[in-house]
This record gives C-alpha cells, structure tokens and sequence, in this order.
C-alpha cells in the first residue's frame, strides 16, 4: 500500500464568514415579518448549512495516488513539484519556450530564483497566479517548487483547473528540459 504525504483536511470558516450576513439578514426579515420561531430557524439554517458544507468541501485536501508532479489541492489551491537534470538557467529557458507555446499562460516575472506567471480566465475559474520557485539542489539538477491559487481570492472551489493547470506547466516545462538536454 503506497503512502502518501497528505496533510490533514481543515475547515475553511471564511466560507461560514460569508453565509452569516445572510443568515442575519433573514432572522431580521423573519423578526419584522413575525414569522413563526420554526420558519425563523429554518431561515438561518439553510444559509448556515451551505456556509458549513462549503467550508468542509472547500478545505478539503486531495491527492491523486500515483499522480505525476505529487500535485496536492486544498480547496482552489494547488502545490506540486518537478526534479529535472539540468541547471536552473536552462530550467528558465525552458520555461520561457514552455510559456510561449501554451496560450492560457502569460510570464509575468522570472529571476534565478522564482519566477510569476498568470492563467487566463475559463468557464471554471476566474484565472490563476502560478508562482514557480527554483532550487538548484545540484550544479545539474534543479527542482522545481510550483504554488496555483486562483486569481479571486475568494474562490473556495476551483473544480481541479489549478492542479489540471499545474499539470499542463510542469508537464510542457519537463518536455521543454528534456528536448533541451537532447539537443546540447
């Protein structure tokens, strides 16, 4: 039986945070409206009950057994990590080539030690901020520390588009390495 290193789920309260104004919001309602205690609780209890299945699902940590890069989620945000036999310099370069040939993903910043990019907007989420750090753990092997977390702040849920993203990047990033390390 693999194992695997999954941190423990926790609760999200920020999503209970944003159904309590409307909870209140109805309990006012109900109050002025003189509603019966039963459809007062009532009342309180939906947006509450939402806030509280919203907040388990959003901070719920997932991990595909097996899966490439050791991507793990939480909720709209994403980790994983890359190990390639090269130095970081062709690492950038690689990035660089990997950027330009997939369209959904812009550079923003790149430096010898991390590098920024964005994830234009789809019908799952609202875009992604990629943050990619490098560390050289040899002269000829680097690894590659890579952190998705959706554009909105807000977003508890993102669908598996930041790990599907995560994904796509360390995947065209490792084939751009590897054509790179063929070709020198």
């Amino acid at each position: 039986m693999q194992e695997t290193n999954v941190p423990p789920s926790r609760f999200r309260w920020s999503a209970l945070l944003w159904f309590l104004p409307a909870a209140l919001v109805l309990l006012a309602v109900g109050i002025w409206a003189e509603r019966p205690w039963w459809a007062l609780a009532l009342w309180v209890a939906i947006p509450m009950g939402f806030g509280v299945v919203i907040g388990v699902l959003g901070g719920r940590r997932t991990s595909a057994p097996g899966s490439a890069y050791g991507i793990t989620s939480q909720g709209a945000r994403s980790q994983g990590r890359l190990e390639v036999d090269v130095p970081v310099e062709r690492v950038m370069r690689s990035l660089r080539e990997a950027v330009e040939d997939l369209p959904r993903y812009t550079l923003v910043e790149l430096s010898g030690v991390q590098a920024q990019l964005t994830a234009r907007m789809n019908m799952k989420s609202w875009g992604e901020r990629i943050t990619l750090r490098f560390h050289p753990l040899e002269p000829t092997h680097t690894q590659i520390e890579a952190q998705c977390e959706p554009r909105l702040g807000t977003t508890m849920v993102d669908y598996g588009q930041g790990a599907k993203d995560l994904r796509t990047l360390l995947g065209a990033i490792e084939q751009h390495t590897a054509r790179d390390k063929h070709v020198a």
